[in-house]
C-alpha cells in the first residue's frame, strides 16, 4: 500500500506540475511523421523511432529495457538476472510463443533463430546505434516475411562517425559490464566502426552466473554510386540456469524460496525447501539450492557474417544486394541432478546443437517525382537456407540417444510501394508477399544407449517432409489532417512457420512413441489498426486501437505444442512525449490487450485408465488424480479424451494492462534525473488455457537514475526496483491438476533491489 501511495503521489506531482507549466522549449525533438513514412515505406502502421540521441540519455540501459517504456512491447526475463539477458519480447500479447510473433532485425538481417531461443540484444552496445524502429502490428510480413506477427524491432547500427567511447559499469551481484566503441574513417571512401562488449553477473541466485563477450565490426566503403557494407558479429555466452521455484499444491511449498540461494531469504508464502513436510529432499534435491556448482546451463557460440552492396544507378533508382551467413552451437544441459558425472537420469538431459544457415536478398528500389505526388516502390526476392543438428544424451560423455537433424529453407518474393500525394501530407501504402517454405526433419533414437529404451518406445522415426505457401499483405494510409493532428490507419495479413523446437514437441512421447512428429500447421493472422498522432510544442502523442485474429496459433498446450484457434486480440496503444520546460520531460506509454480464444477445445488427457475405483490419466511422465475441478470439464466418470470449450478463455502470460512513466529532469552541473515507473497487471500462467490456475500477482516497478550530460564523459549512477518488489513475470502451471499439483507453478523470480554505478569516456 505504501507504493502504491507514493507511486500516486509522483504522478500527481507531474501531473500537477505539467498543468501549471509555461509554453514549454523543445528538449528532445518528437520523432517526425514523414521520417517515420520514409524510412520504412509502410504507412499507415503505428511505428515509433527510438534514435541515437535519446539513447544518448540512458547509457546505463540496455535495448530491452529501453523498449519495455514503449506501448505494446513487454519484456519477459525467462532466466532472470539484472541485464535482461536471454530475454523475449512480447508484442500485442502472444503469451508464451512471444519470441516466435516477434521479428528481430540488425540492419534489416534476420535475428531470430531458427529454434525458440530468444535473440539476445544485450549484447548490442548502445552506442553502436543510429536508430531503432519498432513497427506493430503484422504490416513488417510484407517485407521481411515469418514471425512479424506481433511486430517487429529493426536496430540500425551506425557506418561510422568521428566519436568513440569506452564505458564500464559495476552492479549488484558482482555485475561487470563494459563497452568499446571505435569509429573512424579510414580514407576519404571507406571507414571502420568496432565495438565490443562484455558481461558478467553471479546474478541475485546461486547456480545462475552468466557470461557474454560480444564484437561488432562493421567496414564500409563509399565510392560514387556504390555503397558497400561488412557486418560481421560474434558472441559467446556461458548461461547457468538455476531452474525455477515452486510454489503452490497441496504443500504449498517452495523449491528453496523465491530467490533461492543463500544470498537472501525472501518469500512469497509457503514453506522453504528445508521446511517442507516431507521433508529437503521432497521432489527436488538440494543441490540446486545452495551451491556453487554448475548445475543446469545452456552456453552458446554464434557468428554472423553479411555483406551488402548499394548500387545507386541514378536519383531514382537503387539496386541493393545482401548475401549473409550465421552459425550457433549451444550446449545444453537440464539434469535431475547437480552433478552431471554421476546423474543416474535417463532421456535427453544434455544436447549439443548446430544450427547454421546463409541468406541472399535482391531488391529494387524506384522513386518517381511529378509536381503533386511521388511514388516510392520496392521489389524484392529473398531466401534463407538452415541446417539444424541436435545430439541428445543422458551426460555429456555418453554416447547419443537421440538425435534430430533438420533442413529448412524458404524463399519469397515481394513489392511495397507508397505513394505520397499532396506535398507529402498523405501517403498510402500496398504490400504483397508470396512465399514458399520446406522442411525436411528426422527423428532417430538408438534404444541400445544406456537411459533411453526406457523412454522410447521406437527405434526410428521416419522423415517428415513438407512444403507449405503463404501470402502476407497489407494496406495503410497516413494523413496529416492539420499541422499537427494526423489520422493513420491499416490493414494486414501476416504468417509464421513452426520454429524447430515447436516442431520436435509435437507429440507426447509416453504414449505416441518417439517424442517428434514435426507436424504443426503455418500460424495466420489478419488485423487492422486506426489511430492518431498529435505534435505541438513540445507534445507528441501517438493513440490507437488495434485488433488481430489468428488462426492456426502455435501454443504449448499441456506437454505438448499444438495448433490452438482461433485467437482474438484486441486492445488500446497510447505513447506520449511532453517537454514541460527547457529542463524537465515527461514520457510514458499505457497499453490495453484482451486476448482470447474465441472458440475450439482443449484436450485434458491423451490415455487414462481405472485403478481400485479411481480414474488416472497419463501426461508425460507422471499420473495424477483428477481433483473434482478436472472432473467438471473432463466428465463426470473422467473418461479419456475428453475435451472442454476455450470459447473465451484467456490466452496465458498476456498481462492485460501495463502502464510505464519516465520523468526526465536536467539538475546542476550537467547531471540529470531519470524516474521510470511501470506497473503491469496480473496474468494467467502458462500452459493454463483453461484458466483454472492462480493468476500471477501485479507489480510496480520504480526504477531511479543519475545520468551526467557532459560531452566527453559520463558518470552514472542508479537503483532498479527502488522499494524491493518481489515478484516474477514468468511461470508454468503443472500440468496434472490433481490433489498434488492443483494451483502448483513453476516460478522464476527478478531480482530485488540492486544497484549500478556507470563510467564513461567519449574521445
Amino acid at each position: 500500500m505504501t507504493k502504491r501511495l507514493v507511486l500516486s503521489a509522483i504522478i500527481l506531482l507531474i501531473i500537477s506540475y505539467n498543468a501549471i507549466a509555461e509554453v514549454p522549449e523543445i528538449l528532445i525533438k518528437p520523432t517526425n511523421e514523414e521520417y517515420t513514412r520514409l524510412s520504412t515505406g509502410l504507412a499507415g502502421s503505428n511505428i515509433s523511432i527510438i534514435t541515437s540521441d535519446q539513447l544518448s540519455l540512458r547509457k546505463n540501459d540496455n535495448i530491452q529495457k529501453i523498449l519495455e517504456d514503449y506501448s505494446g512491447i513487454e519484456i519477459r526475463k525467462y532466466y532472470g538476472g539484472i541485464e535482461n539477458v536471454k530475454s523475449g519480447i512480447d508484442m500485442r500479447g502472444f503469451g508464451e510463443a512471444s519470441i516466435s510473433n516477434v521479428l528481430v532485425l540488425l540492419n534489416g538481417n534476420r535475428l531470430n533463430n531458427i529454434d525458440m531461443s530468444s535473440v539476445d540484444l544485450s549484447n548490442i552496445p548502445l552506442e553502436s546505434i543510429e536508430r531503432i524502429e519498432i513497427i506493430r502490428g503484422g504490416s513488417g510480413s510484407t517485407l521481411y516475411g515469418s514471425g512479424a506477427v506481433g511486430g517487429t524491432i529493426n536496430i540500425v547500427t551506425k557506418n561510422s562517425s568521428k566519436e568513440s567511447s569506452i564505458n564500464s559499469s559495476y552492479g549488484s551481484y558482482n555485475s561487470l559490464s563494459g563497452e568499446i566503441l571505435i569509429s573512424r574513417p579510414l580514407n576519404e571512401n571507406n571507414s571502420i566502426l568496432l565495438s565490443s562488449k562484455m558481461i558478467e553477473t553471479d546474478t541475485f541466485r546461486n547456480s545462475a552466473d552468466y557470461k557474454n563477450e560480444s564484437y561488432l565490426l562493421n567496414l564500409s566503403n563509399i565510392q560514387e554510386g556504390f555503397k558497400i557494407n561488412l557486418d560481421i558479429t560474434t558472441s559467446s555466452i556461458e548461461q547457468q540456469l538455476p531452474g525455477p521455484r515452486v510454489i503452490g499444491g497441496v504443500y504449498n511449498y517452495h523449491f528453496c524460496n523465491l530467490y533461492g540461494d543463500s544470498k537472501t531469504n525472501r518469500n512469497i508464502g509457503g514453506y522453504s525447501h528445508f521446511d517442507h513436510p516431507e521433508g529437503a529432499e521432497y521432489g527436488r534435491t538440494a543441490e540446486r539450492c545452495n551451491t556453487a556448482k554448475r548445475v543446469d546451463y545452456a552456453d552458446s557460440e554464434s557468428n554472423s557474417y553479411n555483406g551488402g552492396i548499394l548500387y545507386t544507378i541514378d536519383e531514382l533508382n537503387k539496386l541493393q544486394f545482401n548475401l549473409g551467413y550465421k552459425d550457433k552451437t549451444e550446449k545444453s544441459f537440464y539434469g535431475a541432478n547437480a552433478n552431471t558425472a554421476t546423474t543416474s537420469a535417463s532421456g535427453d538431459r544434455y544436447s549439443k546443437t548446430d544450427v547454421d544457415g546463409n541468406l541472399f536478398n535482391l531488391a529494387y528500389e524506384n522513386k518517381f517525382i511529378e509536381q503533386s505526388h511521388t511514388n516510392s516502390l520496392k521489389i524484392g526476392y529473398d531466401f534463407t537456407h538452415s541446417f539444424y543438428n541436435s545430439n541428445r544424451h543422458r551426460k555429456e560423455d555418453e554416447a547419443v540417444g537421440h538425435f534430430y537433424d533438420a533442413d529448412i529453407k524458404s524463399e519469397g518474393i515481394y513489392f511495397q510501394n507508397t505513394a505520397y500525394i499532396n506535398d507529402i501530407s498523405t501517403a498510402i501504402s500496398f504490400g504483397v508477399r508470396s512465399e514458399d517454405n520446406y522442411f525436411k526433419g528426422r527423428d532417430t533414437v538408438d534404444r541400445n544407449v544406456s537411459g533411453f529404451a526406457s523412454i522410447y518406445s521406437a527405434q526410428d522415426h521416419s522423415t517428415y517432409n513438407n512444403k507449405t505457401s503463404n501470402t502476407a499483405y497489407n494496406l495503410g494510409i497516413d494523413n496529416r489532417i492539420n499541422e499537427n493532428l494526423s489520422f493513420y490507419g491499416q490493414y494486414s495479413a501476416a504468417f509464421r512457420i513452426p520454429n524447430i523446437d515447436e516442431r520436435i514437441l509435437t507429440k507426447d512421447y509416453a504414449n505416441t512413441g518417439v517424442n517428434g512428429d514435426f507436424i504443426l500447421k503455418d500460424q495466420e493472422s489478419d488485423g487492422y489498426e486506426i489511430g492518431l498522432r498529435y505534435e505541438n510544442m513540445g507534445l507528441s502523442l501517438n493513440a490507437s486501437f488495434f485488433d488481430i485474429e489468428t488462426t492456426n496459433e502455435i501454443q504449448y498446450n499441456q506437454s505438448v505444442n499444438a495448433n490452438l484457434d482461433p485467437i482474438k486480440r484486441e486492445g488500446i496503444n497510447l505513447d506520449f512525449n511532453n517537454n514541460l520546460d527547457s529542463n524537465t520531460r515527461i514520457n510514458g506509454s499505457f497499453s490495453y490487450v484482451n486476448a482470447e480464444f474465441t472458440s475450439g477445445e482443449l484436450s485434458m488427457g491423451t490415455s487414462s485408465y481405472l485403478y481400485d475405483g479411481v480414474r488416472y490419466y497419463t501426461g508425460s511422465e507422471t499420473y495424477g488424480y483428477l481433483t473434482e475441478t478436472a472432473l467438471n470439464f473432463m466428465g463426470s466418470d473422467g473418461t479419456e479424451n475428453q475435451v472442454f470449450s476455450l470459447a473465451g478463455k484467456k490466452v496465458p502470460l498476456v498481462a492485460p494492462i501495463k502502464v510505464n512513466i519516465g520523468l526526465e529532469r536536467e539538475l546542476i552541473n550537467e547531471y540529470e534525473l531519470l524516474i521510470d515507473l511501470s506497473y503491469v497487471d496480473e496474468r494467467y500462467v502458462s500452459n493454463d488455457q483453461e484458466n483454472v490456475e492462480p493468476k500471477m500477482p501485479d507489480y510496480y516497478l520504480v526504477d531511479l537514475y543519475v545520468n551526467n550530460n557532459n560531452n566527453f564523459y559520463d558518470i552514472s549512477f542508479g537503483v532498479n526496483n527502488l522499494f524491493d518488489e518481489a515478484y516474477y513475470d514468468f511461470a508454468i502451471s503443472s500440468v496434472f491438476h490433481d490433489d498434488a499439483h492443483y494451483g502448483t507453478r513453476n516460478v522464476y523470480p527478478l531480482p530485488g533491489r540492486n544497484f549500478f554505478v556507470n563510467l564513461g569516456y567519449t574521445f
